[in-house]
């Protein structure tokens, strides 16, 4: 298509300058005759009004008649002369055919004919060829059904690519996801490392870094270590509901036995699914832990524990596009790590009363851990949670928990993040 596109375009452009060129010509050609035929006509009429005027003198007697029969031969042979000069090739033909190697005849000659050949030697030099082959790439690794001769395929054409340009993040990226699919996860966990290193939109290094977590948690034979933890939280800082990191968080839970948990993060995910496929998987795994719950004595525990009500709006002045992100966390500050409980809308939704419990826990500690927290809500203009200058927050005091009424308070995001 691109080929096709840029084909019709290069037409346009020759037609461009070559129709004028064309157009002149014709008009310059036209000119010429119509100029020639004027000068026959105003020769004729010279040679018959001195044709005349031998013939009066002749009558009134001032020439005799052999001296006006040699001077109408003269003028005989005048008017013969001119003729022949119009018709033989040397006269207007030759003009016309030097007028035609003038040079504002000849440059836009030139041009319609080298414009082709230049345009793709240029086009070799400047233009993206190699970009549309990655993006070609890109697109049939996105699409792909795990067709394991197609993935090696692309495998290679990937590596190609990091061979040209080792900071490719998203060659990194989907090469780590190419070896996921043909189960070599210590490489894939290598890979995703890497394409987080370069990537530069912060929600983008936090889905591959949710990504690498899950990768690194399976090569470490499904146990969270300190490493894993690390990737975890780095997640974590730039989005507290990054999707990866609660799926790998619920399964390490059930794994262990920590249904209460499981179904803090499942929950939590079912808030911000929007596949019904996921929806209803999730609603399942939900359903099975608390069954295992019950069938271990234990009651389930979602809706207890303090509650936060937020009601949360923004600045008058401030005047931001509606996808913009905003983050509300609760924080103890005397632990480090995730919060203990976050929300992620958008700047379309506010005003609003944000609710915080339990069940918005993104780490291993819940609002149930602490007994005192301050609220922390941002707007995000690189949507990420990490916070930058340029952003705008609100701070609460600290506030004591229990667990009898929720705690109330109003916030109001203005100032602007130094």
């Amino acid at each position: 298509m691109f080929w096709i596109v840029s084909l019709l375009l290069m037409v346009l452009a020759v037609l461009f300058v070559a129709l004028p060129v064309l157009v002149f010509a014709r008009q310059q050609h036209n000119a010429g005759d119509r100029g020639h035929q004027h000068r026959d006509s105003a020769n004729l009429m010279i040679f018959e009004e001195r044709l005349a005027e031998l013939d009066a003198e002749l009558t009134a007697g001032a020439l005799d008649a052999d001296q006006h029969q040699a001077l109408k031969a003269e003028l005989q042979r005048t008017l013969l002369a001119d003729v022949r000069n119009d018709e033989q090739p040397g006269g207007h033909q030759n003009a016309r055919s030097a007028s035609l190697l003038t040079p504002s005849r000849l440059i836009p000659v030139v041009t319609v004919v080298l414009m082709l050949p230049l345009s793709f030697y240029l086009y070799g030099l400047w233009g993206f060829e190699e970009d549309l082959q990655i993006a070609d790439v890109f697109e049939r690794s996105r699409d792909n059904q795990g067709d394991p001769e197609e993935l090696r395929d692309l495998i290679f054409e990937l590596g190609a690519i990091i061979e040209e340009d080792g900071e490719n993040a998203w060659a990194w990226y989907y090469l780590a996801r190419h070896l996921v699919s043909l189960g070599q996860i210590n490489e894939a966990a290598r890979a995703f490392e890497r394409a987080a290193a370069f990537v530069e939109n912060s929600q983008d290094r936090a889905i591959i870094l949710g990504q690498y977590a899950q990768a690194a948690y399976i090569a470490a034979g499904q146990q969270i270590t300190d490493e894993v933890q690390a990737i975890i939280d780095q997640a974590q800082r730039l989005d507290p509901a990054e999707q990866s990191v609660l799926q790998l968080l619920g399964a390490d839970a059930f794994i262990n036995e920590n249904y209460q948990s499981a179904v803090t993060y499942w929950q939590q995910l079912l808030g911000i699914s929007r596949r019904e496929d996921d929806r209803q998987f999730l609603q399942q795994m939900i359903a099975e832990a608390q069954q295992r719950m019950e069938a271990s004595g234990v009651t389930p525990a979602v809706a207890s524990g303090p509650r936060l009500e937020i009601s949360l709006s923004l600045g008058p002045d401030l005047d931001l596009a509606p996808d913009t992100r905003v983050f509300v966390s609760a924080r103890n500050l005397q632990q480090a790590g995730p919060p203990l409980a976050a929300k992620v809308m958008t700047v379309a939704d506010l005003p609003a009363i944000v609710t915080l419990s339990d069940a918005d826990a993104v780490g291993p500690f819940s609002l149930s851990s602490a007994e005192e927290v301050t609220i922390v809500a941002t707007v995000s203009l690189s949507g990420s949670a990490d916070v930058q200058s340029g952003d705008f927050q609100a701070r609460s005091p600290t506030l004591p928990l229990n667990d009898e009424e929720p705690v109330r308070l109003q916030m109001m995001i203005a100032d602007p993040v130094p």
